[in-house]
């Protein structure tokens, strides 16, 4: 007779109670684990929300400054919410030929036909003292103005000037007069190409004022910010029609029909003011932007001071 041996391993398991303190164990050792990670992670979120949110706000607020910095003098102008500002963008700029003058030798810019004249309508056009940097010649206007010394006030304001049919102005209508700009030297048999020249193609020139600093700008179009913190945008509308009174509803004219470009968003809090120059000093515009992050309960907060050169 044979007998048979058996081990007492061959069927073993775990029991409940063994799985459960497992279990439980293993619980322990997991929140311990996670409660040193969390933190690592929740701070690297939070860490990437901010440095978004600061990108947002700092590329917001270079492209804000910038067209301000480009602006026509003293058109730079805040709606009393402290939430829009506008301004007439400029193309380029020179200082015009008030007096006579030899640029190159045998080439006299004595003739009236060369310099500003603000005694009545300029018929024949100006020079300036050398070249517009940012346009190529021939250039013929369309839709661009010529402003010389604007300042802001009645009288001498580009806003209210925008529309006028006729008068001495400080800011051209093109719906009255056009200009080309061109090389200099079509009245002489000489073509010496030393200077840019301005003649109206449409109407004529009438400047009310001369610029004590013989400033003459090329205005192409306005520009207007609007910061809503209802739907959490700062957006950018351009190239609408230029009117006395600051436009400031989006939905209504000019605006209405104008595509906007977005700026920025998550913006919870916007402020902008502006301190008008004065002999002392020269204006600055303040940028507040606030933007946050409701997903991540983020926040970061910019403050920009913009030096605005208004000296016309």
């Amino acid at each position: 007779m044979t007998r048979r041996r058996s081990c007492r391993w061959a069927n073993a398991g775990f029991t409940l109670i063994e799985m459960v303190v497992v279990i439980a164990i293993s619980g322990v050792v997991a929140a311990t684990v996670a409660m040193f990670l969390l933190r690592p992670i929740q701070g690297y979120e939070a860490q990437v929300s901010r440095a978004e949110l600061v990108d947002v706000a700092e590329s917001s607020l270079r492209r804000v400054a910038r067209d301000i910095r480009r602006a026509l003098p003293n058109s730079v102008r805040i709606d009393g919410t402290s939430k829009i500002i506008e301004m007439l963008n400029t193309l380029d700029g020179a200082r015009y030929r008030e007096g006579p003058g030899q640029v190159a030798a045998g080439h006299s810019h004595a003739a009236n036909a060369f310099r500003l004249k603000t005694n009545g309508a300029d018929n024949d056009g100006f020079n300036v003292l050398g070249f517009f940097q940012n346009i190529t010649v021939p250039f013929d206007s369309t839709t661009e103005r010529l402003a010389i010394y604007n300042q802001g006030v009645t009288n001498a304001d580009a806003y209210a000037d925008a529309s006028a049919v006729g008068g001495a102005i400080v800011m051209t209508n093109p719906a009255v007069t056009t200009f080309r700009i061109r090389n200099d030297g079509t009245q002489d048999a000489t073509a010496f190409n030393d200077e840019h020249q301005i003649i109206p193609l449409t109407g004529s020139f009438h400047f009310r004022w001369r610029s004590p600093n013989q400033r003459v700008y090329i205005v192409d179009m306005p520009i207007t910010y609007i910061c809503n913190t209802s739907t959490g945008e700062l957006r950018r509308y351009a190239s609408y029609s230029i009117a006395a009174t600051q436009p400031t509803d989006p939905t209504i004219a000019p605006l209405s029909g104008v595509t906007s470009a977005l700026v920025a968003n998550h913006v919870s809090a916007c402020t902008l003011t502006y301190v008008a120059g004065v002999a002392q000093r020269s204006g600055v515009v303040t940028l507040d932007l606030t933007l946050r992050d409701s997903a991540t309960g983020e926040q970061v907060r910019l403050l920009e001071q913009v030096h605005v050169d208004n000296a016309p």
